[in-house]
C-alpha cells in the first residue's frame, strides 16, 4: 500500500508540472477585464510587441473578451517572436510544445523556448528545462535542461524552485537530494508557494520518515492555501501515518478540506466504509457515500462511484456494470463529453470479457479513437484495464505485433512472450526504470496504450 502510494504522489507531481506549465500560456487571463481588441491591433500594426503579444494570448486562448481566433493569434506572437520579444517567443513555444490550441511541433517549441531562455526570461527556461529534464513531451536532455531551470530558480521564478524541488524530493531522473529540496521548498514558501511544502510533507509522511515534520508542513501548506495538503493529512490520519492518535485526527483535517471544496474526501469516507476504519465495515455504506455526493455534484466521487460498480473491490462490493451505466446515465451531466464517451466504453468491455468478444470491443475503442484523438488517455487506458484486462492486453498484443515485438497469438494473455515485449515498451517511456517490478500495473497499462 505505501509503495502505491508513493507513486501515485509522484505522479501527481509529475502531473502538476505538466498542467501549471501549459497554464503559463494564459497571463492575466484569470477575471481578465475585457479587452480593447481594436486599439491593440492597431498598436500591433504600429510595432508595438507588447501589444501583440497581448492580443495574440487573448487570441490564442479566448479570454478578455476576445473570441478565440487561432490562426490570428499565431500570426500576432509568430511576428513578436520573429522580432526577438521573449514573451512571444515562450507564449507560441508552449503552445507548440503542448499542441494545444496549435498543431504540436517540438521542434519549433524548443526553438523559440531557447531563445526566449537565451533572453533570460525564467518561464521559458523553467518550462523547457523542466521537460527536458523529465522527458515527458521532448526527448530528456538533463545536462541541457538542469542549468536552465537552476538559473529560473536562482532568479527567483518560484514555480521553477517547486518544480526543483520536487526534482531532488522523488529523485526521479536526478539524485535524491532532501535537504536541497527542502531549502528550495522553503524559498517558495516565502515567496508564498506552499506546493513544495505539501509535497515535502506528504513524503515525509507516506515514507514515514518523521510524521511530527510531515504534519507541521502539510498544515502550513494548507493555511497557506493549498487545500489538498488537507486532504492528505486526513489521508494520512485516516491509515495511521500521524502518530498514536492518528486517526482520531480524521475528522479535523477532513472538515478544512471540505471546506475549502476538496471533492476527494468524499472519497476516503467511502473507503473507511468500505475496509471499516474507525467504523464497521460495509460495502453498501461505501457506495452510498458515493452516491450522496455524486447527487450533491461531486465530480471525484461520481468517478469513483461508477469505477467501483463497475469492478467490485473483491471484498464486499460486487461488479455491477449495470448499476455503473445507471449512475453514468443519471449523473452524466457533471462530466464533459469525453468522460462520458471514456466510461461507457469501460463499462462495455467490463460487459464483454469473452475471448470471442474482444477484437469487436478493441475495432470499437480503435474507431472511437480515430474519431476522437482525445479519447485514448493513460487514464482512460487504466480503467480499460481495471474494467477487461484481457481487452487491454488483447490491444497492446496487436501494437507489439506491429513494431515487431510479439510474435504469438493475440489473445488477450499476458504470457511470457508478452511480457517481454510490455517491458519493452515500457523501457522506452520516459522516467520508467522499474518496468519489470510493474509491467502489469494498471498506471503503466494506461500509459502504454496511451503513447
Amino acid at each position: 500500500m505505501l509503495h502505491s502510494r508513493l507513486w501515485n504522489f509522484a505522479r501527481w507531481s509529475t502531473l502538476w508540472g505538466t498542467v501549471s506549465l501549459a497554464c503559463l500560456a494564459l497571463p492575466g487571463a484569470a477575471g481578465a477585464e475585457d479587452l480593447d481588441a481594436t486599439a491593440l491591433q492597431a498598436a500591433a500594426d504600429a510595432g508595438d510587441m507588447a501589444a501583440a503579444v497581448q492580443l495574440g494570448n487573448a487570441l490564442l486562448w479566448g479570454y478578455g473578451g476576445v473570441d478565440q481566433d487561432v490562426e490570428a493569434a499565431t500570426l500576432l506572437l509568430a511576428k513578436a517572436a520573429g522580432a526577438g520579444d521573449a514573451k512571444a517567443q515562450t507564449a507560441l513555444g508552449q503552445a507548440y510544445l503542448w499542441g494545444t490550441p496549435v498543431a504540436k511541433d517540438l521542434a519549433e517549441a524548443d526553438r523559440l523556448l531557447s531563445a526566449a531562455a537565451a533572453q533570460g526570461d525564467t518561464g521559458a527556461m523553467r518550462v523547457l528545462g523542466q521537460q527536458l529534464i523529465g522527458g515527458w513531451v521532448i526527448p530528456q536532455d538533463i545536462d541541457r535542461g538542469l542549468p536552465l531551470l537552476e538559473e529560473a530558480a536562482a532568479q527567483g521564478d518560484v514555480q521553477a524552485k517547486v518544480a526543483l524541488g520536487e526534482f531532488y524530493l522523488y529523485g526521479k531522473p536526478l539524485a535524491k537530494d532532501w535537504t536541497r529540496a527542502e531549502v528550495l521548498f522553503e524559498e517558495a514558501a516565502a515567496a508564498g508557494d506552499g506546493s513544495g511544502l505539501a509535497a515535502y510533507g506528504a513524503m515525509m509522511m507516506w515514507s514515514e520518515k518523521d510524521w511530527q515534520t510531515a504534519e507541521t508542513n502539510l498544515i502550513r501548506a494548507g493555511e497557506m492555501g493549498k487545500s489538498g495538503a488537507w486532504v492528505s493529512l486526513a489521508e494520512g490520519a485516516m491509515y495511521g501515518y500521524l502518530g498514536p492518535n492518528s486517526r482520531a485526527k480524521f475528522d479535523g483535517f477532513a472538515d478544512k478540506a471540505r471546506a475549502a471544496g476538496e471533492e476527494r474526501i468524499a472519497v476516503l469516507e467511502s473507503q473507511r466504509a468500505t475496509w471499516g476504519i474507525s467504523m464497521e465495515a460495509s460495502g453498501p455504506k461505501a457506495l452510498a457515500e458515493l452516491e450522496t455526493a455524486a447527487e450533491d455534484g461531486n465530480v471525484t466521487a461520481l468517478l469513483n462511484l461508477i469505477s467501483l460498480q463497475r469492478d467490485g473491490n473483491r471484498y464486499n462490493i460486487r461488479k455491477d456494470p449495470a448499476a455503473a451505466l445507471a449512475s453514468l446515465e443519471a449523473h452524466g451531466d457533471l462530466l464533459n463529453a469525453d468522460q462520458r464517451a471514456q466510461y461507457g466504453l469501460t463499462i462495455e468491455a467490463a460487459t464483454h470479457r469473452m475471448t470471442q468478444d474482444l477484437p469487436k470491443m478493441a475495432a470499437l475503442i480503435e474507431e472511437g479513437a480515430t474519431a476522437n484523438p482525445g479519447l485514448m488517455t493513460a487514464w482512460f487506458g487504466k480503467e480499460l484495464y481495471k474494467a477487461n484486462p484481457n481487452l487491454a492486453i488483447y490491444m497492446l498484443q496487436g501494437d507489439l505485433k506491429a513494431e515487431g515485438l510479439y510474435s504469438g497469438a493475440q489473445d488477450g494473455f499476458a504470457g511470457p512472450r508478452t511480457l517481454k515485449g510490455l517491458y519493452s515498451l515500457c523501457k522506452a517511456l520516459p522516467g520508467e526504470d522499474n518496468c519489470g517490478d510493474r509491467v502489469l500495473d494498471a498506471e503503466l497499462i494506461g500509459k502504454l496504450l496511451a503513447r
